[in-house]
Parts: structure tokens; C-alpha cells; sequence
């Protein structure tokens, strides 16, 4: 072999883009959250949706997912590691409680989070304006929409007056949603029935509280969202008026929900993401709260369950469901 060719060769081997290299050029988003379906895809179409509006493809982009038990703090923490190994360049948390375990795992990496709650009292963040550290993100939810819902589910129903609460004790965003609940329940003239649960387990003996309740008010985040739909049914069966955060796959058969869709949310966050990518630094970005919340009644499950609802209740929702 000649010296120049030699030289050739080892041009050709030093630019040189291996199968593992060119995988690494795509821009790898990493998606953390809990595995409850169809909640969880719908998070990630809606995500997706919002970083194609972005000019992002499949020949740009790729979605590592990573799906974690409620409250499997060792699978957690495991699934931050690999996607860290995979090279991600953006994390997507679904909800505050991941947030904090993968910045034990990678204090540097971007975070994006969409959560309920407040995530400055929830330590996620400095203020909303200049989130600080590594994490910026978007709520679906705040405390005081608890109070709303109270409010509309007494007008949709006034004979109500014993209201079933099922939160999870161990995620911030639901026990500032139960705080406020708490607090606006007695100007309605309502008794709050509390019940914490931490599993599946818990949920269902929770729902033996129906019996001595009028309605069930969910409060997002944590263990109940994962059996939303059995907690649905199991009120609808006892012909109980229920009101939801937002109607999604897992909330339709509700009477009625008020609220953001945590889907839209996420495909409003692409624009962080698109951000980060293109150099921006996740605490330069501010956090976001939803702009548009919607009233959805549903007057198949009215029907179902024998409410009639005023006109002028109706009039004011954004959608009704026949």
C-alpha cells in the first residue's frame, strides 16, 4: 500500500460515522412517567405532535420511553440511568415526583416537566419567572381548580352534599389540591369524605366510601389517576355526579371535568424542548401555566345516572358531550 493511500484510508476511518454515532446525531428526548394507559401515550402523541409543528421527524428526533411503577423509587432511578446512558439530551417528566429523582441521577440534564400543583411550593422550581438549576416545565393543574370544580359540581348537582376525595398522601400536587378542597367544601355547604390511597389496593377500599357519599371530586396526580376509569364506573354505578381535571381516555364516562388536558399541555411543551435543543438553558425558560381551561359535561352519563342539568349550567360549558 502506497503512502498516499494509506493516507486516504485513514481519512476515510476518522470521518467515518458508526451505526451507534449516527444514532447519537438524532436529537434523543427521553420521556419519564407512570405506565397507566392510555394516559401515558396520549402524553407522548401529544408530545410528539408538538415537536413536528416544530419541524422535528423521525429522522430528527427519537422518544426513548421509560415507564416507572407509582412509587418504585429503585425503578425510577434505574430507568433515569439507562436513558442517561442512551445519551438523551431532554428529559420529559410526568409529574413532580420523578423530577426530583432524576436530578440525583444527572444534576446537569435538561428537564421539562408538566405536573399539577404548584411547582414552586413543591420545590421543583425557584419562581415561575426564572425557574432556576436545570428543570423548567408546564402545569395542567393548579390548587384553586379543586375549588372550582366544587363549585360547578353543586350547581350541576344541588342536592349534593357528601363528596368523596381519594388523594395520594406522598405527591405534593395532590395534597395542595386536597388543602384547598378542604377549604371551599364548608362555604358550599359540603362535608369532604377523605380518603388517601397509596396503591390499587387503596383505591378500591377507598371506594367503599361511596356508599355514605352524594359525588366524588378526583384530584389529580399520584395513585388514584391510575384507576380513574374503575373509580368512574364504580360512582356511576351508584348514580353519583363526578368531576374530573380534563376528559381524556381514561375520564369520558365522568359527568364532567374542568380543567387542561395534560395531552395538550404536553404538545405546548414541545416548544421547551425545541428550545433546549437549540441552546437555550432549561432556567432561562419560564414556567407555564395553562391558558385555556375547559368545561366538558357529558349528558350521556347525566342520563346514565339521573342528573338533570340546569340549562344555565350548560350554556356555560365549553363542550357537551350527547
Amino acid at each position: 500500500m502506497t503512502r498516499t493511500t494509506t493516507y486516504l484510508v485513514s481519512l476515510l476511518l476518522a470521518f467515518a460515522v458508526s451505526p451507534v454515532d449516527a444514532q447519537v446525531s438524532l436529537s434523543r428526548i427521553g420521556v419519564l412517567g407512570a405506565p397507566e394507559e392510555p394516559r401515558f401515550s396520549e402524553i407522548v402523541a401529544g408530545l410528539k405532535r408538538g415537536l413536528s409543528e416544530h419541524g422535528y421527524s423521525d429522522k430528527t428526533m427519537q422518544i426513548i420511553e421509560g415507564r416507572v411503577p407509582r412509587g418504585d423509587a429503585a425503578s425510577e432511578r434505574a430507568v433515569v440511568e439507562k436513558m442517561v446512558q442512551q445519551r438523551i439530551k431532554v428529559l420529559f417528566a410526568i409529574g413532580s415526583r420523578l423530577v426530583s429523582q432524576a436530578r440525583q441521577v444527572s444534576p446537569d440534564l435538561p428537564i421539562i416537566f408538566i405536573t399539577p400543583g404548584d411547582p414552586v411550593a413543591s420545590g421543583l422550581v425557584a419562581s415561575l419567572a426564572r425557574p432556576g438549576g436545570n428543570t423548567t416545565g408546564m402545569t395542567f393543574e393548579y390548587p384553586e381548580l379543586s375549588g372550582k370544580r366544587l363549585e360547578l359540581l353543586k350547581e350541576m348537582a344541588p342536592r349534593v352534599r357528601r363528596v368523596l376525595a381519594i388523594y395520594d398522601p406522598r405527591d405534593d400536587s395532590p395534597k395542595q389540591s386536597i388543602a384547598v378542597a378542604r377549604e371551599i367544601a364548608p362555604k358550599l355547604g359540603l362535608t369532604l369524605i377523605e380518603r388517601q390511597s397509596r396503591s390499587r389496593e387503596d383505591d378500591m377500599q377507598a371506594l367503599k366510601a361511596l356508599t355514605n357519599a352524594d359525588a366524588l371530586l378526583a384530584i389529580p396526580g399520584g395513585q388514584p389517576t391510575a384507576d380513574n376509569k374503575e373509580i368512574i364506573q364504580a360512582a356511576n354505578a351508584k348514580r353519583l355526579p363526578t368531576i374530573f381535571h380534563a376528559r381524556t381516555g381514561s375520564t369520558m364516562e365522568a359527568l364532567a371535568s374542568y380543567g387542561a388536558n395534560d395531552a395538550e399541555i404536553a404538545r405546548q411543551s414541545a416548544r421547551f424542548v425545541d428550545k433546549i435543543l437549540k441552546g437555550t438553558k432549561a432556567s432561562e425558560i419560564p414556567v407555564e401555566r395553562p391558558m385555556k381551561l375547559e368545561f366538558v359535561i357529558s349528558l350521556k352519563t347525566a342520563k346514565q345516572i339521573g342528573v338533570t342539568i340546569a340549562p344555565n349550567v350548560l350554556v356555560r360549558a365549553d363542550r357537551v358531550i350527547k
